[in-house]
């Protein structure tokens, strides 16, 4: 049975849900042209948050992999992640987040504008998550993340993002969930590489991080 029908939710895990302050995503999607073989370099691991990074064919940014565990339940976690008056308080710079529209159960389109330092013009992007149909006995959830740009025309003086893609896989065990997400973006305009990949590598990194913070004091060796 599928999350959607399980929790029976308005919407699930968004992110990208998740732009260049990164929002919330695919991975999963024929859209992905990283070989799914090629090696995850590890960057680093900040508060528990590992990220990897790796070469995504065709383009000067990386994709980027962060995993962590949070010590929520599947269903406390999505509850929260699904929650569109939540983003800006785990996903980076957001600025505005709506959703557009749930074309299925399983699947949901979202808004989400990301602030950026001035004189960088904030960008945005509409995400299209959907949860995978497989029918395998698992107990992990896999969410595919797709940009949709041209879903909503653009905002005068706010920069659309050209492509994301991703995946969010969440595993329950004992009362906590482990995430793993994979994301790849393309800003778009004219942004300086350094300042591009700075946020492209730690926002994802930040939104788990941020949700790990929400739910520490359900964690047993909470301080």
């Amino acid at each position: 049975m599928s999350i959607c029908a399980r929790l029976s939710l308005a919407s699930v895990v968004s992110a990208f849900t998740i732009p260049i302050a990164l929002a919330v995503l695919g991975a999963a999607s024929a859209a992905h042209d990283t070989a799914d073989d090629a090696p995850w370099n590890p960057f680093g691991a900040v508060n528990s948050v590992e990220v990897f990074t790796r070469p995504f064919d065709g383009s000067s940014y990386p994709e980027v992999r962060a995993s962590s565990t949070v010590c929520a339940t599947l269903p406390e976690l999505v509850a929260f992640v699904e929650d569109v008056a939540r983003f800006a308080s785990w996903i980076p710079d957001t600025d505005e987040a709506r959703l557009l529209a749930q074309p299925s159960p399983r699947a949901q389109i979202y808004y989400i504008r990301t602030a950026m330092p001035w004189p960088i013009r904030h960008r945005d992007m509409v995400y299209r998550l959907a949860e995978s149909q497989d029918s395998s006995p698992t107990p992990d959830v896999v969410v595919s993340i797709e940009g949709v740009p041209e879903y909503i025309a653009d905002y005068p003086g706010v920069v659309r993002m050209t492509a994301v893609t991703g995946q969010w896989t969440f595993h329950e065990d004992a009362g906590r969930t482990h995430i793993d997400l994979v994301m790849h973006i393309e800003p778009g305009g004219n942004i300086p590489a350094w300042l591009a990949n700075r946020r492209i590598v730690g926002t994802p990194s930040k939104m788990l991080e941020n949700l790990r913070r929400q739910f520490v004091s359900l964690c047993h060796d909470a301080p």
